[in-house]
Formats: structure tokens, C-alpha cells, sequence
């Protein structure tokens, strides 16, 4: 529980508000260390304006456990105030609850229930980022983060000891694996018990690092062949990686895997850029001991994701969780939230972070649209199968089973 106090009256807000509910829960998967920090945050800033509402935090430290359990209490009823989603699919799939429209949607259009939070908002996001957010020109939630997906961190230490080259290719890796052979250290950690990691890597960082990126747009838009040769050349690129990888992956998580990476026994990690909090929460020195660069080839193209809540309609604290969401959007609320997730903010009126590598990612983020994450691009349904023929392919060290499995559910992106 994040404690502010208890509840204050926000009629001037919201005339129908219930004043005699003080709690306001907050329902994500920021539960490893790093990102615990940013709920913190989040309810230091909201304290200075909001001291008597008191912020309950509900978590998951897994998202595929959080949103199995989060479709149970959005079915029941048990509505948090407000909940983490990726911007895109994986937040619109709760207002096209029934596959056409929105009429059975889960969630209040915040320009109708927060009009003008929701107009300040419009000025002050980037347009292209609140269209994933939005159905039916509706804005269904506030962002709240900025991630790169197609990301690489690796161990400088290690690096330096063995003489091993920066990687700029996805054939460095080959000479990186030869140089650590025998060393006892994995080229690669990586953690596939979830397999959506290996659709990051697969999809997310090796297609769009060999082919152009209206490619990989194309391609989760339904708009080519789902055995499109490019595709296929790409997923056994993958499967090539897996090999440089620890053998045990299909029974560690992604954090698992990262802490091999923290420890040394492995010389990369390819993983999105929240990877970052979690170093620095276990004393490591990004950008000294632990370098981030994009994923090799991948340098001019800007993976997204964002971690946006919204509002769900059938919340106890409606008051409370419209404050809450103001906290959220506002520009103190995003620069404590970035600050403690090492992320970037969707805020444009931010400060642009010092850091060289946050920098980077932050002149691409503001200069052109980047490419919506899977979670935001597809339906649930091809994820989570494409996820599983990933895991069955790096079992098998075979690509059919993938192969198989786009061939079915391609029709579901069209």
C-alpha cells in the first residue's frame, strides 16, 4: 500500500463523486525491483496535491499472470481504479470487448469523463502515440512511459577481458560466440518460460534489423503472405541465436535470465529497455559496467510500447481515480515516473534526459513515429499462438512449427 492519507472531496471535480471511498488501487506488473520504485513515485507526486487519498498498489510480477488475473476481476466486477496496459491492442481489446465496436466496452472515454484533462493531454503527448491509445477518436487512456523494444545491453567488463567487438551486426554475435568458447560464459542469457521473449527477439529486433521497417508494418498488418520469404529468413536467424544462448532458457523467466546477465555468466541480453531499471536496482552501472545500444541493424528504427492506464467504468473511487489519472499525465507525475523506471516520458514538455544512450533513443522517439510493439499490433489470440509455436520451434530447433501456426492465424490480422 502506498499510503497519501485518507479521502478528500473532489465534488468540484466530479458532483456524483463517493467521498466516503478513500482508496484508489493501482493494478500492474511493476513488481520487480526498479520498477516498484516508480508506484512510489507515483504517490509522492499525487501526495503533494492529493495528501488525504490513499493508493493501493496490486501487483503481478509477471504480465502474462497479471492479465489472466486482471480478466477475471474486469469480468466479476472487481474493477481497480485503474490498471496497467500496452498501448495499442492490448489496451483497445477492453473497449472492443465485443470484436466490432465499443459498445460493450469496458472502460469510460476519458474525453467524456475527463474532458479537460483529456484536451491537455492532446497537446502535450505526441499525436501518433495517443491514436494507439484511442478508438473511434475516444482517448481510452493516459501513457505514461515510452519503451524501445528492439534493445541490447551487454556486459562491458566481459567485453573488455576477451577482446570482444561492440556488436553491429547480427553476425558479430558468431564471432562473439567464438571468442567466448570454452570460457564458460553464454554469449547470450535469455529466458523464454514466457515465450512472448522470443517473439521480441524474432520479430521485434532480428526482423526489423534485416529488413526495412514497413516490413515487419506490413507484415502484422495482415498486408503480405504469411509465409513471406522475409519472415522465414528471419525466424531462422533466431533460431541460429538460440544456439548462442543458455541452454536452460525454455525454464527460466526473462528476470531469471537477466540476473545470469547481472552476474556475469553471460555476455548479452537482448530485452526491451525497462531491462534497465532492473540492472540499476541490483548496482549496476548502466553506461559503465552494462552498456544499452538498439539491437544490431536496428538503429534507425524506434520499437515502441507504453505502459498507459485508463478507466475502467465500473470503479468504486471514480473521483479517486480521476485524480489519480491526472497525476499520471501530468508533468511532475511523468518525470518522477521516467526518473525511476529509466525510461523515457510521453510528456513532450519534458526535460530531454543527459544520459548518451536515453538520449539517443529520445531524438529518435521525437522526430518521427516509431513502430507499435506487438502487444499493441496484434490480437491477443495470434501473440499468444505464434508465442507458443516460438517456444515448441527453439524446443524442436525447427521453424515449421511457427511457420505452421502463421499460415493458420494469419487471417486473424487482416
Amino acid at each position: 500500500m502506498l499510503a497519501c492519507g485518507s479521502a478528500e472531496s473532489d465534488a468540484g471535480l466530479d458532483p456524483a463523486a463517493n467521498d466516503a471511498v478513500s482508496t484508489i488501487e493501482i493494478f500492474s506488473w511493476w513488481a520487480r525491483a526498479g520498477e516498484r520504485d516508480a508506484l512510489g513515485a507515483v504517490a509522492r507526486v499525487h501526495a503533494q496535491t492529493w495528501p488525504d487519498d490513499v493508493i493501493l498498489s496490486a501487483t503481478a510480477e509477471l504480465s502474462g499472470l497479471a492479465r489472466k488475473t486482471l480478466q477475471r476481476r474486469l469480468e466479476t466486477g472487481e474493477d481497480p481504479e485503474t490498471f496497467q496496459a500496452n498501448i495499442g491492442n492490448d489496451l483497445l481489446r477492453w473497449v472492443r470487448r465485443n470484436g466490432a465496436d465499443d459498445r460493450e466496452s469496458k472502460l469510460s472515454p476519458l474525453d467524456e469523463v475527463m474532458p479537460e484533462s483529456a484536451s491537455t493531454w492532446r497537446e502535450v503527448f505526441p499525436p501518433w502515440l495517443l491514436e494507439h491509445a484511442s478508438y473511434g477518436d475516444k482517448l481510452y487512456a493516459v501513457p505514461s512511459t515510452v519503451h524501445r523494444i528492439n534493445t541490447l545491453f551487454f556486459n562491458q567488463d566481459i567485453f573488455e577481458a576477451h577482446g570482444l567487438p561492440v556488436p553491429r551486426t547480427i553476425a558479430d554475435f558468431d564471432t562473439i560466440a567464438t571468442r567466448l568458447a570454452g570460457t564458460g560464459i553464454h554469449p547470450i542469457a535469455v529466458g523464454s518460460r514466457e515465450p512472448w521473449t522470443l517473439a521480441l527477439l524474432a520479430f521485434e529486433c532480428v526482423l526489423v534489423a534485416e529488413q526495412p521497417p514497413e516490413v515487419y508494418d506490413q507484415y502484422f498488418s495482415g498486408a503480405l503472405a504469411a509465409d513471406d520469404p522475409r519472415v522465414l529468413h528471419s525466424l531462422e536467424t533466431t533460431r541460429h541465436l538460440l544456439h548462442l544462448a543458455n541452454p536452460d532458457h525454455a525454464r527460466l523467466s526473462w528476470l531469471q535470465a537477466l540476473d545470469l546477465f547481472i552476474h556475469g555468466e553471460a555476455a548479452m541480453m537482448v530485452m526491451g529497455d525497462w531491462t534497465r531499471a532492473s540492472i540499476e536496482a541490483s548496482e549496476g552501472r548502466v553506461g559503465e559496467q552494462f552498456r544499452e545500444i538498439a539491437f544490431p541493424g536496428s538503429e534507425a528504427t524506434f520499437v515502441f510500447t507504453s505502459d498507459t492506464f485508463p478507466l475502467p467504468k465500473r470503479v468504486r473511487n471514480s473521483a479517486g481515480a480521476k485524480r489519480l489519472l491526472r497525476t499520471i499525465g501530468s508533468i511532475e507525475g511523468q518525470r518522477a515516473i521516467a526518473a525511476a523506471k529509466a525510461s523515457l516520458a510521453a510528456h513532450m514538455e519534458l526535460e530531454p534526459p543527459t544520459d548518451p544512450a536515453m538520449r539517443e533513443k529520445y531524438e529518435l522517439f521525437r522526430r518521427k513515429p516509431g513502430l507499435l510493439a506487438l502487444s499493441g499490433k496484434v490480437p491477443s489470440r495470434f501473440a499468444e499462438d505464434i508465442a507458443v509455436a516460438l517456444a515448441e520451434m527453439a524446443a524442436r530447433d525447427d521453424i515449421e512449427p511457427v511457420v505452421l501456426t502463421l499460415r493458420s492465424r494469419y487471417p486473424l490480422l487482416r
